[in-house]
């Protein structure tokens, strides 16, 4: 058994310093990097890059909406042209720093409420999709399995990576419930979650019932959180204990 732990990363902006992303790198394998537009400006993401490299990390470009002050949990009424030039500029931005530092993306993951508008606003869903697919057809879509976005994209021919958010809360149909502020969760609590993930193909809900997963391939982790570290490392030693291998989409 397999899955990849991904975190959420680089959302630190000038003197406003948010996680602890160089610790939080050394037990995921899997980061979605800030791309400016949410959080992050160019220097937090090079650094966070940076960190990437030297623990083997695979990236991918978290991009958002331009709502820094509501850190992109605040929905837009943006247009479909607007979306796409916004996808390509972003995962564009990404790309050039990972190139300098001779590394490939690998994913591309939307944050906030841009990942629920993707996942299943009608409106959004296909130019999203078609951009990441214009700039790059190989990279992998994380995104809710359970989702229209998702199916759309598996019939795009995209490589769709069915995503948990394993410090968040599920309701009974199995949307995720938004956070404006990151709850702390106990890292034992969170890892159990993940363990249900990677072993049984399932998540709670908030009513304690279980929804199933089949195609769930990567677990997350929010870098914001107040305990994302501690979160991130007993993660991982849960995972490896119970016969589960961290491991990044490509491995």
């Amino acid at each position: 058994m397999k899955i990849d732990i991904n975190v959420d990363a680089g959302e630190s902006f000038g003197r406003y310093t948010l996680g602890n992303d160089g610790e939080v790198m050394k037990y995921v394998t899997s980061a979605n990097v800030a791309t400016g537009f949410h959080a992050g400006d160019p220097l937090v993401l090079e650094q966070t890059l940076l960190w990437a490299k030297e623990y083997g990390v695979a990236v991918g470009a978290h991009t958002g909406l331009p709502d820094r002050q509501g850190f992109g949990r605040r929905e837009m009424n943006i247009t479909k042209e607007e979306l796409r030039s916004d996808t390509i500029y972003q995962i564009g931005a990404i790309d050039g720093f990972l190139k300098l530092h001779g590394l490939a993306m690998q994913h591309v993951k939307p944050h906030g409420v841009l990942y629920r508008m993707v996942s299943e606003n009608e409106a959004y869903i296909d130019t999203f999709l078609d951009a990441v697919k214009e700039y790059n057809p190989d990279l992998f879509v994380m995104l809710p399995e359970y989702t229209p976005g998702f199916r759309r994209g598996l019939e795009k021919g995209l490589k769709m990576a069915g995503e948990v958010l394993i410090d968040l809360s599920y309701d009974d149909e199995g949307n995720w419930i938004l956070e404006r502020n990151k709850k702390a969760r106990t890292p034992e609590e969170v890892a159990e979650r993940a363990l249900m993930v990677a072993k049984d193909r399932q998540i709670a809900t908030v009513s304690g019932k279980r929804l199933d997963t089949p195609a769930a391939v990567t677990v997350c982790i929010h870098g914001d959180g107040p305990n994302a570290a501690d979160i991130a490392r007993t993660v991982h030693k849960v995972l490896v204990d119970n016969g589960v291998t961290p491991c990044c989409l490509r491995a």
